[in-house]
């Protein structure tokens, strides 16, 4: 009875303060990981949506009229992929995507292809995009996907990650991620000028 108790009150007291790690996870409750911590973070001006729809090609047909009738609205099946969970600024009633998560419990080669490309299409409608992964059953970022990728621009494996200390993450790229989105926009939109521009890498062993 005493094992049995103090086993109970271990669990609960993990389970309360969020001590538990990122590990065998459905998808669904990555997703909401997700959605609960950007909620805890974004401006008024920002909402979260999961499963949201977004455009991955924009055409004229022989009448060169567009292929999409309703841009502000995309459904999946016509010229639109489902994403896992997407954080939108709301503009003058119109809800633009800023970043995307999309959630894997593992991860192979052949989902890297599938996401690198799925990330490009998207960033092809929307360039200032931000799109990233969130791996719950490993550890550290696999050599394979810095071999393929070529449109993924932040990926977190989570496997050693604290409920709290995933939160902590989330939260901190969800609001660089968000800014430097914006920052894009000035390019593509704003036609802003520069003398100077730069790329740069980041890798971080984040405090599990």
């Amino acid at each position: 009875m005493i094992i049995y108790f103090c086993y109970k009150y271990i669990r609960s007291h993990a389970k309360n303060t969020r001590f538990l790690k990122i590990t065998n996870m459905k998808e669904s409750e990555m997703v909401n990981i997700l959605q609960e911590s950007a909620k805890q973070v974004i401006d008024n001006n920002l909402i979260v949506k999961t499963g949201a729809n977004l455009y991955y090609e924009l055409y004229f047909n022989r009448d060169l009229k567009t292929s999409v009738i309703n841009g502000s609205n995309p459904k999946r099946g016509y010229s639109a992929f489902q994403t896992d969970l997407c954080i939108f600024e709301i503009r003058d009633n119109i809800e633009f995507p800023r970043v995307v998560f999309e959630c894997k419990t593992n991860l192979s080669t052949h989902d890297i292809l599938t996401y690198s490309s799925k990330a490009g299409k998207h960033k092809s409608v929307y360039p200032s995009l931000r799109y990233g992964l969130f791996v719950s059953e490993i550890g550290m970022i696999p050599g394979k996907f810095f071999i393929h990728n070529e449109n993924i621009d932040f990926f977190i494996a989570a496997s050693k990650f604290t409920q709290d200390k995933m939160i902590k993450l989330i939260k901190e790229l969800i609001k660089k991620e968000v800014s430097i989105s914006k920052k894009m926009d000035s390019i593509y939109y704003e036609d802003q000028k520069c003398n100077y521009f730069r790329t740069d890498i980041f890798f971080e062993n984040f405090e599990s």
